[in-house]
């Protein structure tokens, strides 16, 4: 299946990496509690992240399947001796983030994202809400991530997500890996809102898309940043899809613009969406991750920012 050719099939095929939400008619799990930005700055840390060293963040963003992008600039990061002490991610960036903070190494997380076929994620619901219900990838998740709580990671996480009724960007902790990335990831009208003690929870890319501001509430002196939707090329055509495509693609980085210019260094890796069981694509998405990223650390090292 390629995107763009209809309605459902471009939504799935955008989304499929990041797919995920609950249904309205399952009972309300115990299982997900949620944070502001507020809250979190408020609150500080949760548990200390680092010592006498400038505690370093890594904030992946959203983007559906450029996501593998994220695998990419992983692998440079690691190449350069980069170990964030926290991991923040909304979206395709929290089903990265995740698996990397559980303790996966970058070769691990590309073997994990080439292995698995991405239709397998998508269980198709005709409940109200959304046409993804996302329990598949809740279940994915926690079996690359070994079903371990966030909070026991190694490396610190918090997943972004937006809740429904107060359109407050909130982060996602503590709790079950798989259930905070079907939250962060339910875009609306494609996947069902997940249900949660306070309401509903969607897409954290609608409020954040490239979450620093989380990342330094959490504690980080230094935050990196990739952005893999925003400087892309947009969908061409005129086609329905292609429309609310680019419409989509403006009214989220306008957005998310302020927020990603507070970096310390932002990646933007130039990428297409890859098809969904295009092995040779994905390839050359998470290569684009990996190039864009040593470039720009290249040129950050060599403008003294990174020692400052």
């Amino acid at each position: 299946m390629k995107p763009r050719t209809l309605l459902l099939s471009a939504c799935a095929a955008a989304l499929a990496v990041v797919a995920g939400c609950a249904s309205t008619g399952q009972a309300v799990l115990p299982d997900l509690s949620t944070r502001t930005l507020v809250q979190v700055r408020d609150g500080g840390p949760t548990r200390p992240v680092s010592g006498e060293q400038p505690t370093v963040a890594l904030v992946l963003g959203g983007g559906g399947l450029r996501g593998f992008a994220h695998v990419g600039a992983l692998l440079a990061l690691e190449e350069a001796g980069i170990r964030p002490h926290i991991v923040v991610g909304t979206s395709a960036g929290s089903v990265v983030g995740a698996a990397y903070a559980s303790g996966l190494n970058a070769a691990q997380i590309r073997q994990a994202a080439m292995e698995v076929k991405v239709s397998s994620l998508l269980d198709f619901t005709w409940r109200s809400g959304g046409i993804i219900q996302g329990n598949h990838l809740a279940s994915w998740v926690g079996d690359v991530t070994g079903s371990v709580p966030i909070e026991q990671f190694p490396t610190r996480f918090a997943a972004v997500a937006t809740d429904l009724q107060s359109g407050q960007a909130v982060l996602i902790e503590k709790g079950s890996a798989g259930r905070a990335i079907q939250a962060s990831s339910a875009v609306p009208g494609v996947n069902v809102p997940v249900p949660y003690a306070a309401g509903h929870l969607i897409d954290g890319g609608i409020t954040s898309l490239v979450p620093v501001r989380f990342a330094r509430a959490m504690g980080a002196d230094v935050v990196i940043a990739i952005d893999i939707y925003c400087r892309s090329p947009r969908v061409a055509g005129m086609s329905i899809p292609s429309v609310i495509g680019q419409v989509m693609q403006t009214q989220s980085c306008l957005v998310a613009a302020p927020e990603m210019a507070e970096a310390d260094l932002l990646i933007a890796p130039v990428t297409d969406v890859p098809g969904m069981s295009a092995k040779a694509e994905k390839e050359r998405v998470i290569e684009a991750g990996y190039q864009a990223t040593r470039e720009a650390l290249r040129r950050w090292r060599a403008s003294g920012a990174a020692d400052a």
